[in-house]
């Protein structure tokens, strides 16, 4: 294997409960997330006149980053982090 290519794969794994997990960059990037959204919020309410319906889309957003990021840290179960090969109707 090529040495960038083995850096890159180490670089995308997280040790979660003792276990390694693929979603080490996934996660950073959620708490980044994570992490812009709550400043933004904050800011937004701290505005004289501040867009309500603006706020509310970031919350929905901030709840959706903050379950993935529990789901990541969870550890991803199998079952969930893989789609199925075959859709039913």
């Amino acid at each position: 294997m090529l040495p960038f290519i083995e850096k890159k794969l180490q670089d995308n794994r997280l040790v979660v409960d003792g276990a390694l997990s693929q979603h080490g960059n996934a996660r950073v990037k959620v708490e980044q997330d994570i992490a812009f959204l709550s400043d933004r919020i904050s800011a937004m309410q701290s505005h004289p006149r501040p867009n309500t319906m603006l706020i509310e889309h970031y919350q929905s957003m901030l709840k959706s980053r903050e379950s993935v990021l529990k789901w990541l840290l969870d550890g991803c179960d199998d079952e969930t982090s893989s789609l199925p090969s075959k859709r039913t109707a």
